[in-house]
């Protein structure tokens, strides 16, 4: 007999608090925001009492500035934009201090508007705990290894640069005229290379290192991505750049870049590693539209299943042709969009292939 799974729904609640994660559930019907539930370690982690956190009323507990975003995403969510997996805020406590922390979700449709399940979790860098020691360490020890690597790259790589000036100066006075054009092609060779490599480094070093919400150049973060992935890219397919100079959108860089790398890499995802074909093309758009930058990549690879299309943007989702290996996938690409008032959206390609689509706002002129 199967049991009554709404029955058994303030059990797991109760369970989810006694193991210390906090948990809220909000219905939205488009008039502010109603409190349903809220467990005891979800309002701690905003240094609150249940009763307290109860009846503050829920945006005041959102930083001033993200706000209206808040407002805005309530309104797309109830129009029909799919809801991410998670998104991620700055939290107003108590005490008047912030508090970076990231809301998984699941929502259910209701009368008049939406009810959102919400796990919280403290996200500053202080409180990395959810995951396992060991996970927690590898992830830790890569991102170190990467900082180190890339600060022990980059000191003989400086100097490297600096003498390869200094050589092409010393090649154009002591050499005869017509030997320079052979040795000036040796000296451009070299350098072109080690500028390569500069331009990987800072790439990684972006892409490892958590920074605060600035205006970026989209055009850039996809340019520095693209670099890093042209190994996993290139080996499956030909990359058309269509990049384009765009309006600043406000974001976090290093989100944004491992946004644009999910996308990138779900897209290469979608042609056969042991056979190559010439014909194989991935499109990298970025343009200006209205008031959107907007982020395409398309692909003439294998054609979306139903269950792909349906389910690529769920955490950890895999299907056996497309996104096997590249993280979490398209769901922290839709997170970060949302975040950031944007979206992402998945659809086939007309002609065979899938197209991915990011919009963010455009900051003003």
């Amino acid at each position: 007999m199967v049991p009554n799974l709404g029955a058994t729904l303030p059990a797991l609640l109760d369970a989810l608090g006694h193991v210390g994660i906090g948990v809220t559930i909000i219905a939205d019907r488009g008039r502010g925001f109603e409190r349903i539930y809220v467990n005891g370690p979800a309002a701690a982690l905003l240094g609150y009492t249940v009763d307290e956190v109860q009846a503050h009323p829920l945006l005041d507990t959102i930083a001033p500035e993200q706000r209206e975003l808040v407002t805005q995403l309530s309104a797309s969510f109830r129009a029909g934009q799919p809801v991410p997996p998670a998104l991620e805020f700055l939290a107003v406590r108590k005490d008047g201090s912030t508090l970076p922390v990231e809301l998984a979700l699941g929502s259910v449709r209701i009368p008049d508007g939406l009810a959102y399940v919400m796990v919280i979790r403290d996200v500053s860098l202080h409180q990395q705990t959810q995951l396992s020691l060991l996970e927690a360490d590898r992830i830790g020890l890569v991102g170190a290894l990467a900082a180190g690597f890339a600060h022990e790259i980059n000191n003989p790589l400086t100097s490297i640069l600096l003498n390869l000036r200094s050589l092409r100066r010393q090649l154009t006075a002591g050499l005869p005229f017509a030997a320079q054009p052979a040795a000036m092609r040796c000296v451009d060779d070299v350098n072109t290379g080690a500028e390569r490599i500069a331009s990987n480094v800072r790439a990684l070093q972006t892409l490892a290192t958590r920074s605060g919400i600035a205006p970026i150049d989209l055009a850039g973060v996809v340019s520095s991505a693209l670099r890093l992935a042209a190994p996993s890219l290139e080996a499956r397919a030909h990359v058309i750049r269509q990049i384009f100079p765009v309006r600043r959108v406000l974001g976090e860089e290093s989100r944004i870049g491992q946004a644009v790398l999910a996308m990138l890499l779900f897209s290469s995802s979608g042609f056969d590693t042991e056979i190559a074909n010439s014909s194989n093309r991935i499109v990298v758009s970025v343009e200006q539209r209205d008031d959107d930058v907007v982020l395409e990549v398309s692909d003439n690879g294998r054609d979306l299943t139903p269950e792909e299309t349906l389910h690529a943007f769920d955490p950890f989702y895999r299907s056996s042709a497309r996104g096997a290996g590249v993280g979490v996938g398209l769901g922290v690409a839709r997170s970060v969009a949302a975040t950031l008032g944007g979206e992402v959206t998945l659809a086939p390609r007309p002609e065979g292939g899938a197209v991915i689509t990011m919009r963010l706002r455009a900051m003003p002129p």
